[in-house]
């Protein structure tokens, strides 16, 4: 069995009369890229900031690497953390910033010489050294503050949105930064961020939260494929939300019918029963699009309808087919997998069929 490196055991929180963390409780594994993600005001970042011992919580344990830690001093906890400001001494050149750890704990000059180097080339900068911190772009500052958390070898690396301050290009290459450095020295990193698309790209498990509660924890893959309620599919990615009430119930799946899409199965990942009303996720790559119909498929949903707007990204279009025979907007996306010309792509107004396998609409809610 693998080992935790971080136990939170029923950790709440109030400001005021404001309740911002309500009974919380996870395991995060040694060596683990962890991700706390969710909107703003959700508690996340306080979430972290008790780990940092920056916030001490009204009630509950946080225990790191074997140890209890929740009325510790920072300075006591083998924890550090990178900010979304970077915090760093403006008046210190790089090597500084990052040597700075290490002269408080009085290593030698020839130490600190030889584990500022290791660290700076970890993180790309070692020509940048001498450099000051005015002189550096948002990625290099942010790449000085990842070296000089990790140069006192933490336990654990706290990551408090570390790449908001940063445009989308920057962000990415980042991303994949810092899941190398991830890689490279081992530890476990915990990531809060308000970004899917972060959360879902270096993490090995993700906790999504909201109004102070932990939803679900899962990896990405579960996360986003196997959501475990409305909001969780909302808030991770693009999706279609498919209503109805159940008509029929069977061994592995259930028939529910629609005034929008009319009759349409249901795979039974909660169980329901006979009126019940369900609503199910299914995201717009799951559904296929055609100007000719499928062939017939007892598995299929089949659907006409008219392009209503195509917003063209490059890779794929957009496509927002309104339902025939109703108002019902549904969202695809028409992955280009070849070059094509500009009259292959759908039009407005353009009509067309459309169908999914029914196992792709995941059942988020019963009613």
């Amino acid at each position: 069995m693998e080992r935790s490196d971080i136990i939170i055991k029923n950790i709440s929180k109030s400001f005021g009369g404001d309740k911002i963390l309500k009974n919380v409780s996870l395991e995060i594994k040694k060596g683990e890229f962890f991700s706390i993600l969710g909107p703003s005001g959700c508690g996340k970042t306080t979430l972290l900031r008790m780990i940092a011992g920056f916030i001490y919580p009204d009630s509950g344990e946080i225990i790191v690497n074997g140890e209890r830690i929740d009325k510790l001093p920072p300075e006591k906890r083998n924890v550090n953390t990178v900010f979304q400001n970077y915090a760093l001494f403006p008046t210190m050149s790089v090597y500084d910033n990052v040597a700075f750890p290490l002269k408080l704990k009085g290593y030698s000059k020839s130490e600190i010489e030889k584990e500022v180097n290791k660290y700076l080339d970890l993180v790309g900068l070692l020509e940048h050294k001498n450099k000051m911190p005015e002189n550096l772009s948002g990625g290099q500052k942010q790449r000085v503050a990842i070296a000089r958390a990790l140069i006192g070898k933490p336990d654990v690396l706290l990551l408090d949105e570390p790449l908001s301050a940063l445009d989308a290009k920057l962000r990415q290459k980042l991303l994949i930064e810092l899941d190398s450095i991830h890689d490279e020295v081992g530890i476990t990193f915990v990531f809060v961020t308000h970004d899917q698309e972060e959360a879902l790209s270096v993490s090995d498990r993700i906790a999504v939260m909201n109004k102070g509660d932990i939803l679900q924890i899962g990896t990405p893959n579960e996360i986003y494929e196997k959501p475990k309620d409305e909001f969780i599919a909302d808030f991770i990615g693009e999706t279609n939300f498919l209503t109805g009430e159940i008509t029929e119930v069977y061994d592995n799946y259930a028939v529910a019918i629609s005034d929008e899409i009319g009759e349409y199965k249901v795979e039974l990942d909660k169980p329901v029963k006979l009126g019940d009303k369900v609503k199910l996720t299914l995201r717009p790559e799951k559904i296929k699009v055609d100007v000719k119909p499928p062939r017939e498929n007892s598995k299929y949903k089949v659907l006409r309808g008219v392009v209503d707007e195509v917003i063209y990204s490059g890779f794929q279009s957009k496509l927002f087919i309104k339902v025939e025979g109703s108002n019902r907007i549904i969202r695809a996306f028409d992955q280009h997998r070849e070059f094509l010309e500009e009259e292959e792509l759908f039009e407005w107004k353009e009509k067309v069929y459309f169908y999914w396998n029914y196992e792709d609409a995941y059942l988020v809610e019963v009613y």
